[in-house]
């Protein structure tokens, strides 16, 4: 009688066993330890949906073009700028999601160290080649009066200034329990800088160096992400110590 209970019980694993293609168990039970590779198949994912939805996009704008002869051109040349550089935009992801997959860092590090300094370096470095090819069309633009979408951040400035203001936000905090308030402000004031605009008309020399300001801002995002980065590695190291401090703590005295 037992052993036919055993017999019932066990079915279910027995029909586990057997099922086709079932590899779903020893994916679950190997989860953490592959966290960095499945965060790498996430980020290389993101790159591949991110160039399909950005071709399928400008496919349907050629195909509701309208307008005149120009407007026509603007939209052609528009389409197959950023169709170029939807290419190195998403290579950007992917050498991101290849980094994180090959990380050696325990689950803690990774989450809250690895993780969070790939995605700083994405969203700010996605946004300046943005905003760079954003720059060359609103050249091509001053020069050809020909006009050619320059989608500035595309939307991507959001989500950099969510990141970078808890960064500063930290930071003033931080410089207020030694009264350095003055240095938490400088770094605020830092976050709120941002260059760029958009052109009235064309020609003339106050486009021109409208055109100059948005290749200046290119260089502002490259320059609130780096400090962002050294920003964060900094609290890292400091809550890093502290929590191996906690694990084993250590008192600097010798005993005689």
């Amino acid at each position: 009688m037992e052993k036919l209970i055993n017999q019932v019980l066990d079915f279910p694993t027995w029909v586990n066993g057997k099922l086709p293609w079932n590899s779903w168990n020893s994916c679950m039970d190997d989860s953490q330890g592959n966290l960095a590779k499945w965060t790498g198949d996430f980020f290389r994912v993101g790159a591949f949906v991110m160039v399909v939805t950005s071709l399928v996009a400008s496919i349907q704008g050629l195909m509701g073009m309208e307008g005149d002869a120009m407007a026509m051109v603007g939209m052609v040349l528009s389409t197959l700028l950023w169709v170029y550089a939807i290419f190195p935009i998403a290579q950007v992801v992917r050498s991101a999601g290849d980094g994180l997959s090959e990380s050696k860092s325990d689950t803690v590090t990774f989450i809250f160290h690895d993780l969070i300094m790939a995605i700083i370096k994405v969203f700010g470095t996605v946004t300046a080649m943005i905003a760079l090819f954003g720059a060359l069309a609103m050249s091509v633009t001053w020069l050809t009066t020909v006009e050619i979408a320059t989608a500035y951040d595309a939307g991507m400035m959001v989500w950099m200034n969510w990141g970078y203001d808890t960064v500063a936000s930290a930071t003033e905090a931080f410089m207020a329990m030694f009264g350095l308030e003055y240095v938490g402000g400088i770094i605020t004031g830092f976050y709120e800088w941002t260059e760029g605009g958009t052109m009235t008309g064309n020609w003339g020399f106050e486009n021109l160096v409208t055109v100059g300001w948005n290749f200046v801002g290119v260089a502002v995002i490259l320059a609130q992400m780096y400090v962002t980065l050294a920003l964060y590695k900094f609290y890292w190291t400091i809550l890093n110590t502290l929590f191996n401090f906690i694990k084993n703590p250590y008192l600097p005295f010798r005993s005689k």
